[in-house]
């Protein structure tokens, strides 16, 4: 697999980075664009880019602004749009080089809601969708007030870090992973932004609402050990969307990064499976 580094300013004069990953061929029967989750950055993904690559995809992750390598300030996304615009404009670069092959999104957790948020606006654009541990129903096992208070706080303190983000121990059972992710200087360890968090939710609540205009292939996938996004997000999201190509896959036990997982093997072999089959 050959990985590329590239740059572009986007229209908020934010610096934003992204990864290109393709086989050593050159040749590629389609597009996946990874869209990586809150606090983390595209280079978490490179073994899933790996295997697609190996599929025949030439694969495409963006470092979300305030993230990873890109600019902004560090794990701040004021409003889910922004981030939506900003996969807009990498779409634009990609498809002006790449004119021909389909465009599918695989996102996970926040990357997951900014992939159907983006499906939402641009209806035509995409082939499909892969989405892992959907905060859809993140609000749910949480006081109301507590929501209610974290919408009100991020009109006058959106930066402030005050969301817990639960450790990384509610991310995969894998410890060789979890030892990863503390020697990674490019994750957010901080606590989450009010601001961030707010965002998060009102892009969960308009895809709630909205779902059924959804109408292009999906592969929904969860695990019933995910404490930091309930897996009846992706249920719902299941029954909700308008496509008549659903795909719903929930794992008993696995934790929030499925991808992380001890079984990650199987998890991004049906990923790539199910893209093979629709590309």
């Amino acid at each position: 697999m050959i990985e590329r580094e590239h740059k572009f300013e986007n229209a908020d004069g934010i610096t934003l980075f992204y990864r290109e990953w393709q086989s050593d061929s050159g040749k590629a029967r389609g597009i996946v664009f990874i869209l990586h989750g809150l606090s983390e950055h595209s280079g978490r993904y490179r073994h899933v880019a790996a295997a697609l690559t190996g599929g025949g995809f030439l694969c495409y992750g963006i470092d979300h602004r305030g993230h990873g390598k890109s600019g902004g300030t560090r794990a701040f996304i004021p409003d889910g749009q922004l981030a939506i615009d900003d996969l807009d404009e990498l779409y634009t670069i990609v498809r002006a080089e790449q004119p021909d092959r389909p465009i599918f999104l695989f996102g996970h957790s926040m990357g997951s809601l900014i992939g159907l948020g983006f499906a939402l606006r641009h209806p035509h654009r995409l082939r499909g969708i892969v989405t892992t541990g959907t905060p859809l129903h993140s609000e749910f096992g949480k006081p109301a007030w507590l929501v209610s208070l974290c919408l009100q706080a991020a009109q006058y303190l959106p930066r402030l870090r005050l969301s817990p983000p639960g450790g990384p121990s509610v991310l995969t059972a894998d410890r060789d992973m979890l030892r990863q992710w503390w020697a990674d200087p490019l994750i957010d360890k901080g606590m989450w932004r009010v601001g961030t968090s707010a965002a998060l939710v009102l892009l969960a609540r308009e895809i709630c609402r909205s779902a059924a205009s959804i109408e292009i292939p999906l592969l929904i996938m969860h695990g019933t050990g995910d404490r930091l996004a309930p897996d009846s997000g992706s249920a719902f999201l299941a029954e909700a969307v308008g496509s008549d190509d659903v795909t719903l896959k929930i794992y008993p036990e696995l934790r929030h990064e499925l991808v992380n997982e001890v079984s990650r093997a199987e998890i991004i072999t049906t990923v790539k499976n199910w893209l093979v089959e629709r590309a």
